[in-house]
């Protein structure tokens, strides 16, 4: 990726690894957290590297749960390492970043392993289970893509017939009526971008090519014998499925159950 994000250098894959645990722990802005999952979605080292990161994060988590009482900081210590801690996230405040650096070198030269141990067990880390191809979706969903095209199904099929190298038939949702669609981008492919209306919620349904595409999410489940790869992202559900070499992916805020009726409708 060659434009930078605001706060973060040029987002290169060397660079990428630098900010891992800044991304892991939610501390990025909306418009760093967004160039930063774009990378993901169309890297694949780096995604790897991110994962190699969250497994070791779950070990540390593993071990602290069976750190014995005895083995843990003292209340006085827990006390300081709180107020230190409080302190270095003002100077994060002050200092776009460096504070969190200084508190977490404070922690592994400050305590014994097993309270480091049973600190970092307490922290929360965002995405243990998420998918590049889910986070990708969601961000262009939240964005507000502005429609190149609006009208009923056969004329937003046509729109598409010379725009794309599959065809797009629009899926008629029970519950949801159409307003338009454009183009964009799942990943590297190009996709058609339909847009639905819910009773006032907004429905993002994506078809691409999908090739050999991974949908890596946390949860799979079987909807009318048809594997759907099912993730979710801050309030946000994503529904992922394949249908004759052409890839769906369905965004909303509305509740799993109705997404997966929406699943069960396409391709009837």
């Amino acid at each position: 990726m060659n434009t930078p994000a605001q706060g973060i250098p040029t987002l290169q894959c060397a660079g990428v690894v630098r900010f891992i645990d800044t991304y892991l722990d939610g501390e990025f802005g909306e418009q760093d957290r967004v160039e930063f999952e774009a990378h993901l979605a169309s890297c694949a080292s780096c995604r790897a590297k991110v994962k190699e990161q969250v497994t070791w994060k779950n070990a540390i988590r593993t071990a602290a749960a069976g750190i014995k009482a005895s083995e843990q900081a003292s209340a006085a210590l827990r006390n300081r390492i709180q107020r230190s801690l409080a302190s270095a996230a003002r100077d994060a405040d002050r200092n776009a970043g460096e504070g969190r650096l200084r508190w977490r070198r404070f922690v592994m030269r400050a305590l014994p392993v097993a309270a480091v141990a049973g600190l970092v067990g307490t922290l929360t880390v965002s995405r243990l289970h998420w998918s590049p191809i889910a986070l990708d979706v969601v961000a262009k969903h939240k964005r507000n893509l502005p429609l190149e095209v609006s009208g009923p199904a056969d004329k937003l099929k046509s729109w598409y017939s010379d725009k794309l190298e599959f065809p797009v038939r629009p899926p008629r949702l029970e519950g949801a009526s159409l307003r338009g669609g454009r183009l964009a981008n799942v990943g590297q492919q190009q996709a058609a971008y339909l847009l639905y209306d819910a009773s006032g919620n907004k429905v993002s349904v994506f078809i691409f090519d999908a090739g050999d595409m991974q949908f890596e999410t946390s949860r799979r489940m079987m909807v009318n014998d048809r594997e759907v790869f099912v993730d979710e992202d801050r309030g946000y559900n994503v529904a992922m499925f394949r249908q004759k070499g052409v890839g769906y992916a369905i965004a909303s805020d509305i509740p799993e159950a109705q997404m997966l009726q929406f699943v069960s409708a396409i391709g009837r």
